[in-house]
């Protein structure tokens, strides 16, 4: 059984692609995709309550760990084929005492008139797809291999395992939406997986699983607030070993932005 020892979020997350760019000065055209992403302007900035809960030891110790996040719009460059991206550094700070931003993460961004595509740790998203509509459903993670998880967690739950078969589906268009005590206007929230096995949890002796991804956005602001269960317990054996889980769990509120 493989294990790894999450450190903080960043871990969590996986956003660790190296970005060789320049700095553009571009103004992207306003559309109802970019208009609910985080403002991709370089200077923009998005302050984030993050809260992580690891399995660690086998699922003997569960650890919440808070930060704040900030996700800064802080390059552009253009692609051979003229196409302009944007770089997004997270940064992280104790979520108590003063703040001090330390640079964890990168991704890029890359705004086309059908979708909005991140790049994380060499994984490609779609995060967002035209027509935004209730109930509109596309492959949101088309581009990732199987298993991409698997040098992390041994998951074995087939939705943890394949999230390229995940159907993302937008609900609440244009809805209001209340996180960390703010509502915003005009929201959407992209439902990327909700399934379970065995849950509740009643017995130790059966094998259970949790695999959950929400983001909800707000116009002109992006994202909003954000909700991420993949985790598995793994039942007790007749040989005297314990339950245990293994997995993650991820929220993070939007608490400022500029």
């Amino acid at each position: 059984m493989k294990h790894f020892r999450l450190t903080g979020a960043a871990a969590l997350i996986i956003l660790l692609t190296a970005i060789g760019c320049k700095r553009t000065l571009y103004n992207y055209p306003s559309n109802p995709l970019t208009n609910y992403y985080l403002p991709l302007e370089v200077g923009k900035y998005a302050i984030y309550q993050l809260d992580s809960l690891n399995f660690y030891y086998y699922g003997q110790l569960d650890t919440l760990t808070q930060y704040l996040a900030k996700d800064s719009v802080e390059h552009s460059f253009v692609d051979n084929a003229g196409h302009t991206s944007w770089v997004v550094v997270r940064y992280l700070s104790p979520a108590s005492g003063p703040t001090v931003w330390t640079a964890s993460e990168t991704k890029t961004v890359s705004a086309f008139s059908q979708s909005i595509e991140e790049q994380e740790n060499n994984l490609r998203f779609i995060k967002l797809a035209a027509p935004m509509q209730d109930s509109f459903t596309w492959n949101g993670n088309s581009y990732l291999p199987d298993n991409p998880y698997q040098d992390y967690f041994d998951f074995s739950a087939s939705t943890n395992t394949y999230l390229n078969a995940w159907t993302y589906t937008y609900l609440n268009v244009d809805q209001p939406f209340t996180a960390g005590g703010n509502t915003y206007d005009s929201t959407l929230t992209v439902l990327q997986a909700d399934d379970s096995v065995h849950l509740p949890i009643i017995t130790d002796t059966l094998f259970a699983s949790k695999t959950y991804w929400s983001e909800t956005y707000a116009k002109h602001i992006g994202l909003v607030y954000r909700h991420t269960a993949l985790w598995e317990l793994q039942p007790r054996t007749l040989n005297g070993q314990s339950a245990y889980k293994i997995g993650f769990e991820v929220t993070m509120t939007l608490v400022d932005h500029n």
